[in-house]
């Protein structure tokens, strides 16, 4: 029975055996669950941090996994070699396609395409910029039909330090496609220009996508205060469009 209930939970995307027992991340497995989430597009992968935790969590589709930074790329890509199923390309996703440059950080997951504020390298010394190189951007809609297909059900994470709105709007012409999505929201400026909370969660709401879920996020140890958190974004249902 056990090999039974294995073999039709994997062809949902999934692996039955491996359940997190962390509440938190069991309401996010159940969301993905829910929506038949097969594919997921990782914008800013870093090392690859994300997809990792994806696998561990018992999710067995398809990762495809975007990251600019020439070594944080190369760790991802590692980390993604012996995994049939996980692509990692090198590129920033934004809202135009062409050339950009990024803040390299000391930390490395901290860089962004906006400059660093003073208040997130107070909460965060290890977040100070330390250089600009340039890298390539690309869209969502640029790049979606070459993974999409007709059973995809597309999951679209953004961890990209304040530059989360730019790469919103570079899907636009592909919201029909997109189930969900997964974004670090900012309750004050840690980027120059970034898009706070309160308008990302109107944003999304505007083109159909309801906030399911919030998680405490980075927060500044010396105040206690919580600076962000991370938003899951679904569509009020599984199957409405």
């Amino acid at each position: 029975m056990r090999k039974l209930l294995k073999n039709i939970a994997q062809q949902f995307g999934y692996d039955i055996l491996h359940l997190p027992t962390d509440p938190m991340l069991r309401q996010q497995l159940d969301l993905l669950r829910k929506y038949d989430i097969n594919l997921v597009f990782d914008v800013g992968a870093n090392t690859g941090q994300f997809g990792q935790r994806l696998r561990k969590m018992g999710f067995t589709g398809q990762i495809v996994s975007f990251e600019p930074l020439p070594d944080a790329f190369q760790q991802a890509n590692y980390t993604a070699n012996h995994d049939a199923a996980w692509t990692v390309v090198h590129t920033a996703i934004g809202n135009f396609i062409g050339e950009t440059s990024i803040n390299v950080s000391q930390n490395s997951y901290s860089s962004s395409i906006l400059d660093v504020l003073p208040v997130h390298v107070a909460s965060a010394p290890d977040s100070i910029s330390l250089y600009k190189i340039n890298v390539p951007v690309q869209t969502i809609d640029s790049l979606i039909d070459q993974y999409y297909s007709d059973v995809s059900r597309l999951y679209v994470k953004i961890d990209t330090q304040g530059y989360e709105k730019q790469v919103f709007e570079g899907c636009l012409r592909s919201l029909d496609k997109i189930s969900g999505f997964q974004m670090e929201l900012s309750l004050q400026p840690l980027y120059e220009g970034e898009t706070l909370m309160f308008e990302m969660v109107n944003l999304l709401r505007e083109y159909g996508f309801k906030l399911m879920l919030l998680e405490a996020g980075h927060r500044n140890y010396n105040t206690g205060e919580i600076l962000q958190a991370e938003g899951y974004f679904y569509r009020d249902s599984p199957y409405e469009w």
